[in-house]
């Protein structure tokens, strides 16, 4: 299954509450958060909230949510089959360790005694805090649901059941690509070589996430919607890989920190921003792909070492980077400049900015050599010009 997965709103009432764009929703009785591509709605849900369908307004699938009591299974591969049996679905089940804890995962196959065609799909079980299981079920008709199987992967990677999810890989990924040994990397900041390490499963991993991520953005790419399928494409690809740099990001930290300490730097955290911007500008410039079907984004791990790296990879990781050292960042991107620019919010800090939820944030020229933050060129200054990506 491992193998197999590798080749491959509606505002909400009742608990449930709406941020970022219309279409991630969050249960406050559940506690669990979803991040949809467009055109997802509640097609119907019961009033303990416990079961809700979804659908699409683009695409023919559907999605079940099932909250059930904990005191029902033992454990979460127990509830999925019981869950399938119910909705007359088969499949194999595999156990996976999540978030510390055991999941269950299936690709399903509905026959037409259920619907009306015979319906292909993925389904999760994840114990939550609560004790409670979340169960979802996403699948679309059998013809259709291979080209629509990036999408549905993409909703289930998206799902969020405590804090730490929030920077760390989703479940369909963990457990295509689970961790294995860490691997060292040395690089070099403000004149300081740097050791640190990667997990081996690390390149692979995001580049996954990058390749799913733009099969889903593709969809949406010629429609009303694209702004907003391009946020969500930036913003699952640094969920991926917030998690696996926080040791890099501590390792980083700790050596401009001592600098700033011995140079007494009067604001530590523009020092660090700063260096960090210095050290993403010296990295060798390269396209990705000007293949049109293909991300034009580089993974990770390569633009970590240095592989060849565009602006929006760039940007990209010094954000996550950044947040990662608890500095506030976010990152620009342009389809009238072909540009992406890291943001910064540095308080009482001179330059260019860019006003977003009611901060300033500096811009950060990823691509130019020795270019300090808030420096930008003069013809892409136009604000209405540039769409603000933010982590969650």
């Amino acid at each position: 299954m491992k193998k197999y997965i590798k080749t491959c709103l509606f505002i909400l009432f009742f608990t449930f509450s709406l941020y970022l764009n219309a279409e991630v929703v969050s249960s406050s009785k559940f506690e669990y958060t979803i991040d949809f591509p467009e055109g997802f709605f509640i097609e119907d849900m019961s009033k303990d909230e416990r079961s809700i369908l979804f659908k699409n307004n683009f695409f023919p699938i559907q999605a079940i949510i099932r909250i059930w009591e904990s005191d029902i299974f033992l454990n979460a591969k127990e509830n999925l089959k019981y869950t399938m049996e119910k909705l007359n679905a088969e499949g194999e089940i595999a156990e996976t360790k999540w978030r510390n804890q055991s999941c269950a995962i299936s690709q399903i196959s509905i026959k037409k005694n259920s619907f009306n065609e015979n319906m292909k799909g993925w389904a999760i079980s994840v114990p939550l805090h609560s004790k409670d299981f979340f169960t979802m079920l996403l699948y679309a008709p059998q013809e259709k649901s291979t080209d629509l199987e990036q999408i549905i992967l993409s909703v289930l990677d998206s799902i969020i059941i405590d804090q730490g999810c929030y920077t760390e890989a989703g479940i369909i990924t963990n457990f295509a690509f689970p961790k294995t040994n860490q691997e060292k990397i040395e690089i070099s900041v403000n004149n300081r070589i740097i050791t640190s390490y990667l997990n081996q499963s690390d390149k692979e991993a995001n580049q996954f996430v990058i390749d799913r991520e733009f099969a889903v953005f593709k969809f949406y790419s010629t429609t009303k919607f694209w702004k907003e399928s391009w946020q969500r494409f930036y913003r699952l690809i640094a969920k991926d890989s917030i998690g696996r740099t926080k040791r890099l990001s501590f390792d980083i930290y700790a050596n401009l920190y001592e600098d700033a300490l011995t140079k007494k730097v009067s604001n530590i955290n523009l020092y660090i921003a700063q260096e960090i911007l210095y050290w993403v500008q010296s990295f060798n410039y390269q396209r990705k792909s000007s293949d049109p079907n293909k991300a034009d984004y580089s993974n990770l791990v390569d633009t970590i070492r240095n592989n060849g790296s565009d602006c929006d990879s760039r940007s990209l990781l010094a954000m996550v980077l950044l947040k990662n050292m608890n500095i506030d960042a976010c990152m620009f991107i342009s389809v009238a400049y072909s540009h992406a620019m890291l943001g910064v919010c540095i308080p009482d800090t001179q330059g260019q900015t860019f006003k977003l939820d009611n901060k300033e944030y500096l811009f950060g020229e990823t691509t130019q050599k020795n270019l300090t933050l808030g420096k930008i060129a003069g013809d892409m200054q136009d604000r209405k010009k540039w769409i603000p990506v933010e982590m969650y």
